[in-house]
């Protein structure tokens, strides 16, 4: 098998589309017209998310000189990866409104609702998830 024919990096520049649902009944969310909530997000392995950790790991070393990142520090990292990550979502409502999909928001709602973040970063972090039919040769 040529390996180089599995290239994650490519597939996870396309994105992950997630749906959401309720982290109390498991039912997937929709909305008023019965269409799904979704997120999509580039996925873990894609060049943006790796720019983004890497430049918090370096700001981070930085600051903590061979100490332990705190966990806080850790977990806004993540959401703030998240956010800079987030392509577009749909049928999404937020304390009322249609939210614009952007960085400021996504963080906004990754933040307030952590159920949310954790639902996103479990769907991205499986490469099973990417679509890597059409990068098969």
């Amino acid at each position: 098998m040529d390996l180089s024919t599995i290239d994650l990096t490519a597939a996870a520049d396309k994105g992950v589309t997630v749906t959401l649902y309720n982290p109390v009944t498991g039912e997937i969310l929709e909305d008023e017209g019965g269409k799904n909530v979704t997120i999509k997000v580039l996925g873990r392995d894609s060049k943006k998310w790796q720019n983004v950790m890497r430049r918090m790991e370096t700001k981070n070393a930085q600051k903590y000189r061979g100490k332990t990142v705190p966990q806080t520090v850790v977990e806004n990292n993540v959401r703030e990866a998240l956010a800079e990550c987030t392509v577009s979502w749909t049928n999404l409502d937020f304390e009322g409104e249609k939210l614009p999909c952007n960085k400021e928001n996504a963080l906004k709602i990754y933040t307030k609702r952590a159920w949310i973040a954790e639902q996103v970063i479990e769907e991205v972090a499986d490469r099973a998830n990417y679509d890597t039919k059409s990068l098969s040769s």
